[in-house]
């Protein structure tokens, strides 16, 4: 796992298992770690009263109090910086990120009900697709949870082979890192479907029982070659082999990764974020979305060499 030297922590909500979590990273990497809340400016409008700049104040005040405690948490084990900011919450963290250099955010929140499922809220969805840096998002600790990572592989054909098989040994580095931390399984997953798997019955094709019968299993051996030949390379990073389970299952990514958590009551999930636009980091990849979007687990995503955040002009 890549060594961290600069944390900043963006705390939507105050929980000392997340914040033991990133005390215990920090120590390991010898990191500094700031602390900080983000509050949104008062909008324009009139206030002969000045109820609005009274309420701001309030607020940044109860802010500088909650990160207080926050410091005050981390005082017998690190010295921490913290700070009040103001302006949109994902920007200004992005903003941060960049002018200030550093490479972690961890963003404590609460997970959100979503159609999809439980996911991350709208500045953790934000945070993963803009900021340049590698996002922990952490959510408060349930009780269910065991100590299973599970590591997210997608085999995206529109990219270099090479660079995106190196990245996906980076990824398993981390969760390794972390499985050694907390005495966890590894489960590394690949959802896989054939190109094209929904048009194959169509009828204006004209494709017969054995035609289809015969594309599907190529493309499952391509996945299956691809997948097992990862794994090996992995299990090269390991110091406990046997402790790592692979999974390679047919359907949606989001769904299979969802059921593999859900099965081993995973408490983290390891992926990366790729982007599928012309201009890096305009959007993060589809398979990362989808299972962001809809998964409630605490989430570790790094991001690939040469990630430009689409907010650095």
């Amino acid at each position: 796992m890549k060594q961290f030297q600069d944390i900043l922590v963006f705390a939507e909500v105050y929980d000392t298992y997340c914040i033991d979590q990133v005390a215990q990273l920090a120590e390991a990497h010898g990191a500094a770690v700031t602390v900080c809340d983000v509050i949104e400016p008062p909008p324009r409008l009139v206030d002969d009263e000045g109820v609005a700049d009274r309420l701001f104040k309030r607020r940044w005040a109860l802010s500088f109090e909650r990160l207080r405690r926050v410091q005050q948490y981390f005082s017998e084990r690190l010295t921490i910086d913290h700070s009040v900011l103001t302006g949109i919450p994902f920007v200004t963290i992005t903003e941060q990120v960049l002018e200030q250099g550093f490479d972690l955010v961890v963003h404590i929140s609460a997970p959100v009900q979503k159609i999809s499922g439980v996911g991350l809220n709208a500045t953790g969805m934000h945070l993963m697709r803009k900021c340049p840096c590698t996002v922990w998002a952490l959510h408060p600790q349930t009780p269910s949870l065991q100590n299973n990572v599970v590591l997210a592989l997608d085999n995206d054909h529109s990219i270099d082979s090479q660079l995106a098989d190196n990245f996906a040994v980076s990824l398993a580095e981390s969760a390794l890192t972390l499985c050694a931390a907390q005495d966890a399984d590894l489960h590394i997953v690949h959802a896989w479907q054939p190109f094209g798997h929904d048009l194959l019955s169509d009828s204006s094709l004209e494709l017969g029982l054995d035609e289809i019968d015969s594309y599907r299993k190529q493309q499952y051996a391509m996945a299956k070659r691809w997948f097992e030949a990862m794994v090996t390379r992995i299990k090269q990073h390991a110091y406990s082999p046997s402790r790592i389970k692979s999974h390679l299952i047919e359907g949606p990514a989001f769904q299979v990764v969802g059921d593999v958590i859900s099965e081993f009551h995973a408490n983290m999930l390891v992926l990366g974020n790729v982007g599928t636009s012309a201009k890096p980091g305009i959007l993060i990849g589809a398979t990362a979305e989808s299972i962001m979007s809809g998964v409630g687990t605490p989430i570790l995503a790094l991001k690939p060499p040469g990630y430009q955040s689409p907010l650095n002009r």
